[in-house]
């Protein structure tokens, strides 16, 4: 619609005001009052006032409640093209050593800081090396109420050479708008197109000749389901790594025949997508070797019915993957991506799992489970943590096994074998590996020892306690003391075992623990005073 100022505005159409974005939904007159306006839905719920309803008119509709609001023209930013922002961000500004720096912000960091040193030394020059347009290859313009192309071939001409473009959070509101910039861009290789609120033509595939070079794209928080990122896909012959984080994916599908085919890397963070199952219908495609699929809110990781030492078919070039902050709760999930068969390194922090044991010893059970893995949450794996880690797994469930691995009817033991190696799946390779370990190494310690105090001088008198191994004897004597009440008499002890109930052994050297004298279940301690 053009409007009296001879503006064009069209449904659909985004702006910008006071900081919030909102998408144009109606232009016209709102009776009784007389002039045009423009009916926008905010992408802030809170922004707007209405859902489109004025004087129980319905002029347009708003996906909030609340998020809709009627605006004057002159109100909004309607944004500027594309060359326009770049001479804006990156022009030459003569005859100022700030080179556009605002001086009110620079005083501000200057006090901040208690420092002049940052006395725009170097802003000059930078800028006239920026100023310089047809040599610029990095372009960041986030925030920068682009809103199209511009003329036809002028970005061409002021920016041949950009490789990287940021475009995040601006007021492009269609595919074509965005293509229209792309195709003047021959180099184009990143391009960020994050927080904006892209239409996607009916047949997106009409765009694929201006986004023949680009190799890597991002587009976070654009409210895209998965099937919508799938339309697009049509224009990225040639796209390597994807980032989508934080849309609004819950579910996926298998990507068809020429899609995605040659992906790299892939960033599913902050999707809700929840079952893995979801996650498995992306294990085709045949050059994926990043997966970044943190906070997504899975609980389990299992792939299609395979024995527990076989490896999946799924993912077969997949070396690193993000799984931090989901509600994986089980050691299985762990075995499962021993699975996968290049799998070298991954993230794994804030799970559920992890709750019950201390950060080394979690570290040490998820290498001892996963054979592959050469570096773990940022550290790489070196060949003697991997054989500390897997000796230590052989001992923790050394009972375990050793009680299954006992001579027993054949027909009662295969069930508790067979449940223990499905729980355990590499611990057969480890026995190969190191043999078995000893008894003594992995029979578990008592954390304590049941102990009767007696006084052969005080008749009567008799107490059971179960003490730990590492109590110090001068504890002990406090004990005593209090339980047979010796006031200020310090008694002594002596310690009486089971074995030789004939001998006591004099308690005498006060800090030594219980466990230099073998206290064990059953023994003695008389009290004298």
């Amino acid at each position: 619609m053009i409007l009296d100022s001879g503006l064009c505005v069209e449904v659909g159409q985004r702006v910008e005001c006071c900081g919030c974005y909102g998408t144009v939904c109606y232009t016209g007159e709102v009776p009784p009052t007389k002039g045009t306006w423009l009916g926008v839905d905010w992408d802030d719920p809170t922004r707007g006032m209405h859902s489109g309803t004025y004087e129980g008119v319905k002029y347009f509709d708003t996906r909030h409640p609340t998020s809709g609001s009627f605006v004057r023209l002159e109100k909004v930013n309607l944004g500027m093209s594309c060359p326009a922002a770049i001479r804006n961000r990156y022009g030459e500004v003569k005859n100022d050593e700030t080179a556009g720096i605002d001086r009110e912000n620079l005083a501000d960091l200057q006090r901040q800081m208690n420092s002049h040193i940052v006395e725009v030394v170097g802003f000059d020059k930078v800028n006239k090396k920026q100023s310089r347009f047809e040599v610029l290859e990095v372009v960041w313009l986030r925030e920068y109420n682009v809103s199209g192309p511009g003329e036809q071939g002028e970005l061409l001409k002021l920016c041949p050479n950009i490789k990287e473009l940021d475009l995040s959070r601006n007021l492009i509101h269609s595919w074509q708008s965005l293509a229209g910039i792309a195709d003047q861009l021959r180099h184009l290789k990143i391009l960020n197109i994050s927080e904006n609120q892209l239409k996607i033509p009916p047949q997106p595939i009409k765009y694929e000749d201006s986004f023949q070079g680009l190799k890597h794209i991002i587009m976070g928080r654009m409210e895209y389901v998965w099937s919508q990122i799938l339309d697009c896909a049509t224009m990225w012959t040639f796209i390597e790594n994807l980032q989508v984080h934080f849309n609004k994916i819950t579910t996926l599908q298998t990507p068809p025949d020429g899609i995605l085919q040659q992906l790299k890397s892939l960033d599913l963070n902050g999707n809700l997508i929840k079952d893995w199952k979801e996650i498995n219908k992306l294990g085709t495609l045949p050059c994926l070797e990043h997966l970044n699929v943190c906070h997504v809110g899975v609980s389990e990781v299992y792939f299609p019915v395979c024995q527990p030492d076989q490896k999946t078919r799924l993912f077969s070039s997949l070396k690193q993957l993000h799984l931090s902050e989901n509600n994986i709760h089980n050691w299985e999930s762990i075995n499962e991506l021993n699975k996968l068969l290049h799998l070298e390194d991954m993230r794994f922090r804030e799970n559920p799992v992890l709750q019950d044991e201390s950060a080394e010893t979690s570290r040490q059970l998820i290498i001892a489970r996963i054979g592959n893995i050469k570096n773990l949450n940022g550290i790489v794996i070196t060949s003697d943590e991997r054989k500390g880690a897997e000796i230590d797994y052989l001992k923790k469930y050394g009972v375990q096994w050793a009680a299954v691995a006992k001579p027993v009817d054949i027909l009662n033991r295969k069930p508790v074998w067979d449940i223990f190696f499905q729980t355990h799946p590499r611990y057969a390779l480890l026995l190969d590996k190191y043999g078995a370990p000893e008894e003594e190494e992995y029979t578990a310690k008592k954390l304590f020892s049941a102990i009767e105090f007696f006084s052969p001088d005080h008749d009567g008198k008799l107490y059971r306690k179960k003490l730990p191994p590492s109590m110090q004897v001068q504890k002990v004597i406090g004990l005593a003391q209090r339980l047979f009440n010796t006031g200020t008499e310090i008694p002594k002890l002596a310690y009486i075992s089971s074995k030789t109930p004939d001998v006591e052994f004099p308690l005498d050297k006060y800090l030594q623990e219980l466990s230099f004298y073998s206290v064990e279940d059953g023994d003695r301690i008389s009290v004298r005073w």
